[in-house]
C-alpha cells in the first residue's frame, strides 16, 4: 500500500504499508508486513501476524499473539 489513506487499514496479504494511514493498521493473522510511514492510530497485530515498524506510529501498538519488531518510533 502506498499514498494517503484517511481510515483505518487492514493488511490482508504480505507486503509493505508506505505512507500516511489517518487511522489504525489491522495486520491479519498470517501477513508478514513491514510499515514504513506514518500512522496516525493504533497498529493492530493479530495471532500469528509478523510486523517490522521502521516509520512512525503515533497511537499504539496492540499485540494479540502476533511477532513485532520496533525499529521506529511509537508515540502512544
Amino acid at each position: 500500500m502506498r499514498g494517503m489513506t484517511a481510515g483505518s487499514v487492514e493488511v490482508t496479504s504480505d507486503g509493505t504499508v508506505r505512507g500516511m494511514v489517518g487511522g489504525d493498521v489491522i495486520v491479519a493473522s498470517g501477513v508478514d508486513a513491514t510499515i514504513r510511514g506514518m500512522i496516525a492510530g493504533d497498529v493492530i497485530v493479530e495471532p500469528g501476524a509478523r510486523v517490522r515498524i521502521t516509520g512512525m506510529v503515533s497511537g499504539r501498538v496492540v499485540n494479540h499473539g502476533g511477532m513485532v519488531e520496533v525499529e521506529g518510533m511509537v508515540a502512544g
